[in-house]
Parts: C-alpha cells; structure tokens; sequence
C-alpha cells in the first residue's frame, strides 16, 4: 500500500501523540497512587539501589551477593505488584500496539498500525469532501433507468447494470492493475459508480485520491512553480493505489493540462497502478480534446463503461417538488 509522505508522517505523528498521552495519563495516576500510598515510592527507590549494587556485583564478581539482591528486587516487585492490582493501576503506561509498541516501527519497517491510520485518514479526508456515505454500490437505484430499448436497439437499465457490475467487480478483487473509463452525460451515476469504488477500496485499507481534473492539475500546478522544490502531491498522485479522474475534459485546456494528464496517466500504467476516470465525453470526443498520446493511454488501457439513461439528478429534483 503506498501512502504519500504527508500522510504517513500524519498517521506517525497520531501514534505519537497517542503514546505520549497514555504516558501523562499513567504519570499522572502514577503521582496520585504515590501520595495515598508512600510505599509505592519507597519500593521504586529500593529496587533502583539493589539494581545498581547488583551491577557493581556482577562486574566485581561477587555473584553470591549479586544472586541475593536480584532475588530481593523480584521480590519487591511482587509487592509492587499487589500494590499497583489493588489500586488498578498497571505497571505501565496502556500500549495500543503490541508489536510496535507504539513506536510506529517493527523492523526497521512500518507498522501496520500507522499504516491503518493512514487508511482511515484518508477516508476521513475523502468523506469530508465528498458524500462518500451516500454513494455505495448497495444505494445505486437502477430503477432510476429505463427498462425499455432506447432508439438504438439498447436498454439502459441492462446497460447500467453491466456497468455497476463491472465497477463492483473492480473493487472487490483491487488491486489488479486494471483501470476504468466511466463515460456518459451528466447525471448518470458515473459519480456515484467513482465513489462507491473509493468506498470499498479504502475499507480495505488502500490509499485512494480522488479529485476533479481541474482540481488535481491545480495541485500539481502550484506544486510545479513552487519554489520550495517539494513533489509531494505530484509524488503522492502518480503512486497511490487508487486515483480516481473526476470530469475529466472539464478542465481549462492548455498545454500544461495536457501534458498533466498524459504524465499522469502514463505514469501509473507503467507503475501497474490503478485509475479510474469519469468523463463526459466520448472516445472520438477524448481523441479531439487531448494529443495522440494521451487519446492512445485511455483507450487502449482502460475498460470502457458507458453510461446510458435520463438525467438523474433531474428526475430526483422533480421526483421532490411532487
């Protein structure tokens, strides 16, 4: 799973803090048992003596005395012990991950814990802009499209299954490095399909973004004439598991736009990264709109899922004045 450097030191910092709170709040419990109960202070004090005169003893090679004192601090131990159960105070402030022990690393590697965390903040970003809740596969109503063959011979209900079976599909067996053109007028799930993909894809803990294409090429815009020098959004777009391309075609064109995409594009199909792009235009429309090359990525690497239909949106506004 490959998680920008932004939200892995994020997902770092968030177990960080997390330790650092569990250890104020275990000191502060510690100084509160330790004035209703002096023992407690005075056993700590022993054990640190013993501990440093049976390192005297063991450099010295007094082992006989050495033995005694180890064989004392274990025993003051299990009357800290008793002490500390009696008043449900652990020995140690709580640790929320055992096998990093909330350092963030096992290894010398991540793990998983920051690796979940970068997971959920992703989806807590995701749903924040976008109404993630609501788009789901379950809630995809084709009831919405007609049963009934259109002109040409094609029912848009059978269409739009195929559709949300192929997305579904898509999301349940990611990754496989497989990537989505959803294409159609405006109002007819495309957004909807794009998001309820997001939604399974990062429940499985996978790092997803997604964005217009305006939106996206202003990011990597900003970052390209940054004079800080920093690649971190373009690094993070070109290697997230999931990218998912909204409205592409919508975007004011020029030749940084284009070149902006077909960088893109290119990129993550050389990488066997996944994406996922909705767009209102057709194939002979994409093949106008951008260069030979960017036309080329699409069509000859992307699953084609044409949306068919009435606009949705306008149904469900007229559905609500009634």
């Amino acid at each position: 799973m490959a998680f920008s450097t932004e939200v892995l030191r994020a997902a770092l910092k968030k177990v960080s803090d997390r330790s650092k709170a569990a250890e104020r709040d275990y000191e502060l419990k510690r100084e509160a048992a330790y004035k209703t109960n002096p023992e407690l202070q005075q056993i700590d004090t022993d054990i640190q003596i013993k501990a440093s005169r049976m390192t005297m003893c063991l450099f010295s090679g007094n082992t006989a005395e050495g033995e005694r004192l180890h064989k004392e601090i274990a025993e003051l131990k299990v009357t800290k012990d008793r002490i500390l159960k009696a008043l449900s105070l652990p020995e140690s402030p709580e640790v929320f991950c055992p096998q990093c022990k909330d350092t963030g690393y096992v290894n010398g590697q991540l793990c998983q814990c920051v690796k979940d965390i970068a997971s959920e903040m992703c989806y807590a970003t995701l749903i924040s802009q976008m109404p993630l809740d609501e788009s789901k596969f379950e809630n995809f109503d084709l009831n919405y499209y007609r049963a009934e063959k259109d002109e040409n011979g094609i029912s848009p209900r059978n269409q739009m299954t195929a559709v949300l079976n192929v997305c579904r599909e898509f999301a349940e067996n990611f990754p496989t490095g497989k990537n989505l053109l959803l294409t159609g007028s405006s109002g007819l799930g495309k957004t909807h399909l794009s998001l309820a993909v997001a939604n399974v894809v990062l429940k499985k803990g996978y790092h997803v973004i997604y964005g217009s294409a305006q939106n996206l090429i202003n990011e990597v815009n900003r970052e390209t004439f940054d004079r800080s020098g920093s690649t971190e959004k373009i690094d993070a777009l070109n290697t997230c598991d999931l990218l998912i391309i909204d409205d592409l075609g919508t975007e004011f064109s020029t030749q940084f736009s284009v070149s902006t995409v077909y960088n893109i594009i290119n990129t993550r199909l050389m990488r066997g990264l996944s994406t996922v792009i909705s767009t209102n235009l057709n194939i002979k429309q994409i093949s106008e709109a951008y260069n030979e090359r960017v036309a080329s990525r699409i069509i000859g690497s992307y699953e084609l899922c044409t949306c068919f239909g009435n606009d949705i949106r306008l149904i469900k506004a007229r559905n609500a004045k009634k």
